[in-house]
């Protein structure tokens, strides 16, 4: 029987590792409940509408509480679901629940840096709403698709596909995502379900994290100039590098990266579990990574944990405390909130 080293066992005591997510969990009318009934979470989302008021020219409360939003829009949905993330979390640690570390899954990383006190909430509002605009000028010319391979079988192209197809996200040891332009992911797909092997469309518009984006890179790039990234208040796990990642580094060349590059969430949440973690709490408007998370954890041969903020379709309010209970058996209490977060961090931290 292997035993816990000091490290692992501080890691146990902390507390659960926030895990925000990527592209996908957006859907209508998914910030109605927790804005009538949360000022916390309405302080938040409130100061992230005013930067995408500031940067897109609409209404992010608007978008995450009408029936008819367009939450198809990429350029839509990422600055949602980010906004909705950093107002989840905020929600959490007025609750009590503080992460022992963080994590983001693709754009979900832009919550985590926010989270971990390296970007400010205009700055993080900042990267995803350019983010968003730079993927928007991609629609229509990718898709990407969930399949049941390992990261080395997902690299092997179906016949007659070579050269088209691109690993985009290594999932767990047993899930990986790929993308190319429709047509040939279509065959690839057809190919794989004939061999038995588990594939599904994912709800997206375009291909992120492959070559088709590489060409508005330097564009992206100069949009970000200006970046002061701070010391990190909390450990923070990058899908970029695929693990820890020092808080100077995540200036502008890393949201570009963060866009461009393959997400690595197998190493970084494979490095967190090797530190001792073993609760992960989603932090998201519907559960898109408890899967992935699950395979990691088998595959450590560790037994773990992992919950979810919210579902679609539920209520969500009974469902965090049904949530909060599994972690800590204990009530909320708002009011602990304006000592826990703060809206707005100074930029002038750390000499900015």
């Amino acid at each position: 029987m292997r035993h816990e080293d000091a490290a692992e066992r501080e890691a146990r005591r902390l507390g659960p590792v926030f895990v925000f997510s990527g592209q996908g969990s957006q859907w209508v009318g998914m910030g109605r409940e927790l804005l009538e009934r949360s000022t916390v979470f309405e302080m938040v989302l409130s100061a992230c509408d005013v930067q995408v008021r500031r940067h897109l020219g609409w209404s992010l409360l608007e978008m995450v509480t009408e029936r008819d939003a367009p939450l198809g829009d990429i350029e839509v949905s990422c600055p949602a679901i980010v906004a909705m993330e950093l107002a989840l979390a905020a929600l959490w640690r007025s609750w009590g629940v503080e992460p022992a570390a963080v994590v983001g899954h693709s754009i979900g990383e832009v919550a985590a840096a926010q989270v971990a006190g390296v970007l400010s909430l205009e700055e993080a509002m900042r990267v995803i709403c350019q983010q968003g605009r730079t993927m928007g000028r991609l629609r229509g010319r990718g898709a990407m698709a969930v399949v049941g391979l390992s990261w080395e079988r997902a690299g092997v192209a179906p016949p007659g596909l070579e050269g088209r197809l691109w690993r985009v996200i290594h999932a767990s040891p047993d899930w990986a995502v790929v993308a190319g332009e429709p047509p040939a992911l279509e065959q690839a797909l057809a190919y794989w379900r004939q061999q038995g092997v588990v594939a599904r469309w994912v709800d997206s518009e375009v291909a992120a994290h492959c070559p088709q984006v590489e060409p508005f890179g330097e564009e992206l790039r100069e949009r970000l100039v200006g970046l002061c990234p701070r010391t990190e208040r909390l450990p923070l796990f990058s899908t970029v590098t695929g693990g820890d990642v020092a808080a100077r580094r995540l200036g502008a060349d890393h949201w570009v990266r963060n866009l461009t590059e393959p997400v690595l969430f197998r190493e970084a949440t494979g490095a967190l579990i090797a530190r001792g973690h073993d609760v992960f709490l989603e932090i998201s408007p519907h559960p898109l990574v408890k899967h992935w998370l699950e395979s990691c954890l088998a595959h450590a041969e560790r037994a773990g944990t992992v919950l979810a903020s919210m579902r679609r379709g539920r209520e969500a309010t009974q469902h965090m405390l049904e949530t909060l209970r599994r972690l800590s058996g204990s009530r909320p209490r708002e009011s602990r909130a304006s000592t826990r977060f703060r809206v707005v961090d100074s930029s002038a931290e750390d000499g900015c």
